[in-house]
C-alpha cells in the first residue's frame, strides 16, 4: 500500500471515530429507545437542532446531522440501521480542512486530495453499496 492510500485510509478512520462518537453523543442525549437518530428527530424526540454537553452543536439535515465541535465540524449523511461509517469525498475533504486531525499536509491539496480518493475506488479499498437512506455513500471495504 502506497503512502497516498494509507494517509488517506488513515483520515478515513479518523472522519469515522469522530463521526461515531458524535451519533453515540446524540443518542446518548435524548430517549429514542430503538428509533433510529432520524427517525427519532423527525417524530421530535430530537430537537432539530442544539446543543450536546455545552460543547458540541448539532443540526440535523436531510439524509443526516452536522456537528461543530471543539476542534472542528463533522458532517454526518446515515446509511441503515443508523450506520455513521459512510462518507463521500465531500464531507471527507471539508472534516480534513475544517478539523484539527494530523494527517499528511500533502492531502489538503485538493487536487491530491480526489486523485487519492478516486485511487482508493480503484483499488476497492472503499465502495458504494448504494444503501438506501444514502445510496451514494461509500464505506470502507473492511467495514462491510
Amino acid at each position: 500500500m502506497s503512502n497516498k492510500i494509507e494517509d488517506i485510509i488513515q483520515l478515513i478512520n479518523k472522519y469515522i471515530s469522530c463521526s461515531k462518537y458524535m451519533c453515540l453523543l446524540l443518542k446518548e442525549s435524548f430517549e429514542i429507545g430503538e428509533a433510529t437518530l432520524l427517525t427519532a428527530q423527525k417524530l421530535k424526540l430530537i430537537p432539530k437542532e442544539g446543543l450536546l454537553e455545552e460543547k458540541v452543536s448539532y443540526s440535523f439535515h436531510g439524509g443526516g446531522c452536522y456537528f461543530e465541535f471543539e476542534n472542528g465540524t463533522i458532517d454526518v449523511d446515515f446509511g441503515p440501521a443508523d450506520r455513521c461509517d459512510g462518507l463521500d469525498m465531500h464531507k471527507l475533504y471539508n472534516f480534513l480542512t475544517d478539523s484539527n486531525v494530523s494527517v499528511c499536509k500533502e492531502l489538503f491539496d485538493k487536487n491530491r486530495f480526489i486523485e487519492s480518493f478516486n485511487q482508493l475506488i480503484s483499488d476497492g479499498y472503499i465502495v458504494c453499496p448504494g444503501w438506501f437512506p444514502n445510496p451514494d455513500l461509500f464505506y470502507l471495504k473492511t467495514s462491510l
